[in-house]
């Protein structure tokens, strides 16, 4: 799978959002020790005059895109970032003390890892020291900065991608340079394919927006179950506006339990605006579509393949993106993942916005039109479980075809809604769940989910730790 960039998109915040303007991502910078540098002009943000850079003889090269060491995948600057340099092992500014730092996937979750972080925008090195020994990190990778966002909305990010690292395995990291190192964490490669032993477990919450106090205690919740999980899917929603940085701030040091043993996988809301803040923070695997580079793509992880959408398109262009050229690629990799069930017996899909939900936004147009576009697909191809946000509670539909309509017999698909991580509490529409609907709740909420070869296990939990009963969900592979 390619590592690329997306092109800058502008789009107005939907449903409730405060207006906004944005760029799509422009992907993620993979280095290791050697770069092959693809093109050489730097990208400026809008004319701004760049910083002094580094030193003449440091020996960084200033980028565009390159291909890591030992990977298959290109890597470009976010367009609209800034200062975009490879290669440097020791260049400090004043606050050199990596944040932020968490691990993403760019790629194949079983062999490849994307280290990301942030510093002051005069600190260039971008080191990662890796290896399986926590007392020995005895591999070195060296990545790339970028600058991107507006005044005291800024925000430096290093990314360095590592490839040809063993599946399953369990990796302890650092990363900065000499003298300035973060602390050490350690994240968990995914198992290699083709195996009938599967014993995977990760998390979905959702919609943290405004109250990190309470995201900081679904976080603390997860962490502390009996079975840490092995990656955790956020369905969007993390900020209240996606451009400003200081929520940011707030919330990777509140998720930072979680970023600190896990990988996450991130699906964008509409609150999170196709900012460069969000689009420059996170490393996500790309597709062919220029405009939406790293906002929808596919993985398999063990004994599931997982799709993960992006239903706030650039422009708002939902007749031709939802139900037009995203939806064109949701038919070509399911109808692929449907020929593949016998070695990935399941498929889920995440996206933001629920097609079959009970609360606030079940009638908007953004809503209905992903409603007529996306499950008539799913149900042609037999996808089992369909995860979402934006609407603040839980919520499981009954098993249902294209259309909403009950059915059964694993004829159908499930539609969970996880979220509520911290955004104010939604109550049902009208005071009555829709004809969809298994059961509604307005609380705090988020879910477990044990994957192997044979079931397909969904347990969801409310903030004191208690089941929600009517929600947890057993299924077999389809016959």
């Amino acid at each position: 799978m390619r590592t690329s960039i997306a092109l800058v998109s502008l789009v107005p915040l939907l449903a409730a959002c405060q207006s906004s303007l944005g760029t799509a991502d422009a992907g993620s910078t993979t280095p290791t020790d050697v770069v092959t540098v693809t093109d050489t002009p730097v990208v400026t943000d809008g004319g701004a005059p760049a910083d002094t850079g580094p030193a003449a003889d440091s020996g960084l090269v200033e980028m565009r895109s390159y291909t890591p060491m030992g990977c298959a995948h290109t890597v470009t600057a976010t367009t609209g970032s800034h200062d975009n340099y490879v290669g440097d092992r020791t260049t400090f500014g004043a606050m050199p003390t990596p944040a932020n730092v968490h691990v993403s996937w760019p790629a194949d979750p079983s062999t490849v890892a994307a280290f990301v972080w942030q510093t002051d925008a005069a600190t260039y090195a971008s080191v990662v020291q890796y290896g399986t020994d926590m007392a020995a990190l005895s591999q070195t990778a060296v990545g790339s900065v970028s600058t991107g966002g507006s005044g005291a909305n800024g925000v430096t990010i290093h990314e360095t991608h590592v490839c040809g690292l063993t599946p399953d395995t369990t990796y302890y990291y650092r990363v900065g340079g000499e003298g300035h190192w973060s602390a050490v964490q350690h994240f968990k490669t995914a198992p290699a394919a083709g195996r009938t032993d599967y014993n995977v477990n990760f998390v979905v919450a959702g919609d943290s927006r405004d109250n990190f106090t309470v995201w900081q205690q679904v976080q603390q919740r997860i962490m502390s179950g009996t079975q840490p999980p092995d990656f955790q899917l956020f369905s969007g929603d993390a900020v209240l506006l996606g451009t400003q940085q200081g929520a940011w701030q707030s919330w990777f040091t509140n998720a930072q339990p979680s970023l600190a043993a896990a990988p996450f996988v991130m699906v964008h809301g509409n609150h999170d605006a196709l900012a460069i803040n969000y689009l420059m923070q996170f490393a996500q695997p790309q597709n062919a579509s220029a405009s939406q580079s790293e906002l929808y793509f596919s993985f398999d992880y063990g004994p599931v393949h997982f799709l993960v959408l992006n239903d706030t398109p650039p422009n708002a262009d939902y007749a031709g993106e939802v139900a037009g050229t995203e939806l064109n690629w949701i038919r070509t990799d399911l109808m692929h993942a449907q020929a593949n069930r016998a070695h990935v017996p399941f498929i889920i899909a995440v996206h933001h916005k629920p097609a079959f939900a009970s609360s606030q936004h079940s009638a908007d147009t953004d809503t209905v039109a992903v409603r007529n576009a996306w499950p008539p697909v799913f149900d042609q191809y037999g996808v089992d479980v369909v995860f979402s946000g934006h609407e603040h509670d839980f919520e499981v539909s009954n098993e249902v075809d294209g259309t909403g309509a009950s059915v059964s017999g694993r004829r159908g698909t499930r539609y969970y809604v996880a979220a509520g991580a911290g955004a104010q509490l939604y109550t049902l529409n009208g005071g009555a769940a829709r004809p969809w609907s298994a059961y509604y709740e307005s609380v705090v909420n988020f879910l477990r989910v044990h994957a192997t070869m044979t079931s397909l296990e969904i347990t969801p939990y409310r903030m004191d730790g208690t089941v929600i009963n009517q929600g947890h969900l057993t299924f077999t592979p389809r016959s």
